[in-house]
């Protein structure tokens, strides 16, 4: 199987490492009844909580080329920073356990809720290394001790972001453009996304200029200044393009600002995972029109900035917006029902089920 993106330049598929880990393309549908909620009847989502049938959202495309890239390096270990809920590092450890990589999860608190307690489950039950730390300059640390100490480590960035990774999310806009072209929906004149590590954003922002396509992304900050800010998410762009561009020079040279995407700051809610009304009631909302399932720490505020967009933009006069859905959609709940509970984690993490979220272990 190839990617649009070694199609469009094949000088790139001899440079990097790729491997098939998802289901592609993802699909794309209207989302008929939630805008006849809203009054807007030309929403559009792209559905990348799809991406696998055994755990999707947007990290499956980046490990597309980053498990190939520690397999080639001989690394037996991947080592990543996370929230103690990451979608990240559980994405991490189910894929990377494919491939006989085991992760190693240093991981920082954050509002606990289900999703979080149901994630941290998960990490124990598929094989990951967890250690809990009071926050990222003490995870930070370790992970410097590790990398200095032990060769077979590879450095998982927080969210799989750098410009390498990022790359997998300009193939994604080039698969979203075939969409297109065959009709499966109309170019969008906005996309909305998560602004987590900024990797995702940065490469539709460069896939939108090499795809020719005339959306405007909007990005939906949902982390901490360090990560979702406009200077980094123009920066990571800006390197990615000339990644590209030093592996294949037919790559055509691209210079991005701020003004080629939007960053709304207003559905952060102060905190990383910290649950807001807003967000919260999207994720309602889209499981009560659409039967499709969101979390509130990455896709409900991203749809709640957009519905918002929708409603006080009476001016779109119809236009089609899209929603990059960048969850996962696999439901794990009978996996968590077996996989024996608070006993099964390790001392250090016992403290997330101070009370226990998760209705269907009570």
């Amino acid at each position: 199987m190839t990617i649009p993106l070694f199609e469009a330049y094949p000088a790139l598929e001899k440079q990097l490492p790729w491997m098939h880990l998802g289901n592609w393309p993802t699909p794309v549908q209207k989302l008929s009844n939630l805008g006849k909620a809203i009054g807007h009847e030309n929403l559009w989502i792209k559905r990348d909580d799809l991406s696998s049938d055994i755990y999707g959202g947007n990290k499956v495309r980046k490990l597309e080329f980053i498990i190939p890239d520690a397999l080639r390096k001989k690394k037996k270990y991947m080592i990543t920073v996370g929230g103690i809920g990451t979608n990240s590092g559980l994405s991490t450890t189910i894929h990377c356990g494919r491939a006989g990589i085991k992760t190693v999860l240093l991981l920082v608190p954050q509002p606990i809720t289900q999703n979080v307690q149901e994630n941290l489950l998960l990490d124990q039950y598929f094989g990951a290394e967890i250690n809990v730390f009071h926050g990222q300059p003490e995870a930070y640390l370790r992970v410097a001790w590790v990398l200095l100490t032990h060769p077979n480590f590879y450095l998982l960035w927080a969210g799989g972001t750098s410009p390498f990774s990022t790359i997998s999310y300009v193939n994604a806009v080039l698969e979203l453009k075939r969409q297109i072209d065959g009709g499966l929906l109309p170019a969008p004149k906005y996309i909305f996304s998560a602004v987590g590590s900024m990797g995702t954003t940065a490469g539709l922002i460069v896939g939108a200029r090499l795809a020719g396509l005339k959306s405007h992304n909007v990005g939906v900050k949902v982390s901490m200044d360090s990560y979702s800010n406009f200077k980094g998410t123009v920066s990571l762009a800006n390197k990615t393009a000339r990644l590209m561009r030093k592996l294949d020079p037919s790559v055509p040279e691209m210079k991005f600002t701020a003004a080629d995407f939007d960053l709304e700051l207003n559905y952060y809610g102060g905190e990383y995972g910290r649950v807001t009304p807003e967000g919260k009631a999207a994720v309602d909302l889209m499981k009560e029109t659409e039967g499709i399932k969101l979390e509130t720490t990455y896709t409900g505020k991203t749809l709640a900035a957009m519905l918002d967009f929708v409603k006080n933009n009476r001016s779109l006069n119809g236009a089609p917006v899209l929603f990059w859905n960048t969850h996962n959609s696999v439901d794990y709940s009978e996996t968590i029902k077996r996989c024996g509970g608070l006993k099964t984690l390790p001392e250090c993490a016992q403290w997330v089920f101070k009370e226990n979220l998760i209705p269907y272990l009570k």
